[in-house]
């Protein structure tokens, strides 16, 4: 059984492949893409016009597999056009880089003939993807909060998060601070670990009351331009 999965459709060279050939590698890569476009939007903000690309590239790389197969020369072209088409695009999410990936074996899996195996893979990581949205696994912890905080330059950031450590948070960790001489205000990132019971508002409160001129508040650190 194990020995099926990497059998390969294409018994000739691609200059010599049949209709029915082609018919199964196109069938299977664009009905894969829409699999993967599928497990791609569940619980996760998309655009359409990315779904429809995700759709799409599974066929359209398994063609260029099947026109460059065996020319080293048209190889490297291709290659050179996709390092172009990579630095000119925007860095996605970590979610966006998975789903391209994955698209990207397909084409290269049909492409190349092994449908079994592109179809065995595709629903298995799909499974995968699946349960691990349903469950917490990477869930960010819900007692910790992202601040960005503005007061004045006389603020002593210290000694008010120690004298409300007890009754708030258990923790607090100050990130970086950031003076602004055209405003005479200090910026500061902090991270707390809230106590049991505390919600949102109880800190919006306690600060508010303390003179601080701007003040942003997440349940998460906000994603940075990396993985």
């Amino acid at each position: 059984m194990l020995t099926d999965l990497f059998s390969n459709i294409l018994t000739t060279t691609s200059s010599n492949i049949t209709v029915t050939q082609l018919f199964w590698i196109l069938l299977t890569s664009l009905s894969l893409g829409f699999l993967v476009a599928t497990i791609y939007k569940y619980h996760t903000q998309h655009t359409k016009e990315f779904v429809i690309t995700l759709s799409l590239m599974p066929t359209l790389i398994a063609v260029i597999i099947l026109l460059v197969n065996g020319n080293l020369g048209t190889s490297v072209a291709v290659a050179g056009a996709f390092s172009l088409i990579r630095f000119r695009s925007a860095a996605g999410s970590s979610k966006e880089l998975l789903a391209v990936f994955l698209a990207t074996a397909i084409g290269l899996a049909t492409g190349m003939g092994y449908l079994l195996l592109a179809l065995t893979f595709t629903l298995l990581l799909s499974l995968i993807i699946f349960l691990l949205e349903q469950s917490s696994f990477g869930k960010p912890n819900a007692k910790f909060r992202y601040m960005i905080l503005t007061a004045p330059k006389g603020f002593d950031v210290d000694d008010f998060f120690q004298q409300n450590s007890h009754n708030l948070w258990n923790k607090m960790e100050l990130v970086c601070i950031h003076y602004k001489k055209k405003t005479d205000v200090l910026v500061m990132e902090i991270i707390l670990e809230l106590n049991h019971q505390v919600s949102d508002q109880d800190i919006l409160n306690l600060l508010l009351q303390e003179g601080v001129i701007d003040l942003v508040l997440h349940q998460q650190i906000p994603k940075k331009k990396r993985l």
